[in-house]
């Protein structure tokens, strides 16, 4: 069996994007099996796919290269980069996308720059098909990733994902709303404490439930999802049509200690 490339990405199935991307890998390295993480990451939401990322990646084998496009300064001055961990290698825009890599599992980072790696023709509006998926194309067939560029030494922050913590409690927001309606936030299941209480938009949830059969339908509850994040669902509905903020507004989520 051949190498494992995964692909998370915010361009969607309709315009074909998804499809080049497969089709550059299968001709740099014809063993290389894609698995779609997802292609339908928010446009431009480097938020969420750090989230569907972060939370997913880890149930491939050892040797998979992630390939992770959310890339809004798509031709600008930001970096493109490779990280080697113990496990896995990763490619992405360095935009934060990244960020979620523990700084103790990290072997290397290195900039992708060699153009050897990558397609003739670059266009500056389509790195992922011209230097991203090539490169991760080449690192799927053991190319050390020192060939691709210089070394780095640090990868890029991303604000805002990580949950205000004070006194009297975490302050959090949403990072992703699923198909189901489920309000996936941004608080780790280590910062909960199953004593606090949960209020979305001000409206108190009472405590975290274990699964949605835990209250009557239609009621909104908070638990753990299979992420390890804090998330919020309406039994046989949806949280965001529930809490559905006004144009321009976000929803707020509080747990109280």
């Amino acid at each position: 069996m051949g190498p494992i490339i995964t692909i998370t990405t915010d361009f969607g199935t309709a315009d074909g994007y998804q499809a080049v991307l497969e089709g550059i890998i299968a001709g740099i390295n014809p063993e290389a099996r894609v698995v779609n993480i997802s292609q339908e990451i928010a446009p431009g939401d480097i938020a969420e796919g750090w989230y569907m990322l972060k939370t997913h990646h880890y149930y491939f084998p050892p040797g998979t290269v992630h390939l992770a496009i959310v890339d809004p300064g798509v031709g600008s001055r930001r970096k493109i980069i490779t990280v080697r961990t113990r496990r896995y290698q990763f490619v992405a825009p360095d935009n934060g996308l990244l960020s979620f890599i523990p700084k103790k599992d990290i072997l290397s980072i290195h900039s992708v720059t060699n153009r050897k790696y990558a397609l003739a023709d670059i266009s500056p509006v389509f790195h992922g098909r011209d230097i991203m998926a090539p490169a991760a194309a080449y690192l799927s067939r053991t190319v050390d990733p020192a060939c691709l560029g210089r070394s780095c030494q640090k990868i890029v922050d991303l604000p805002g994902v990580r949950p205000k913590v004070t006194k009297a409690g975490i302050r959090g927001r949403v990072l992703r709303v699923d198909r189901f309606g489920n309000l996936i936030t941004n608080i780790d299941a280590t910062r909960v404490d199953v004593s606090g209480t949960v209020s979305v938009n001000g409206q108190d949830l009472g405590s975290l439930r274990l699964t949605f059969s835990d209250v009557r339908p239609g009621k909104p509850l908070a638990y753990i999802g299979s992420g390890s994040h804090l998330e919020i669902a309406v039994r046989d509905g949806s949280a965001f049509h529930y809490f559905l903020p006004a144009e321009g507004d976000e929803i707020q989520i509080f747990v109280a200690r």
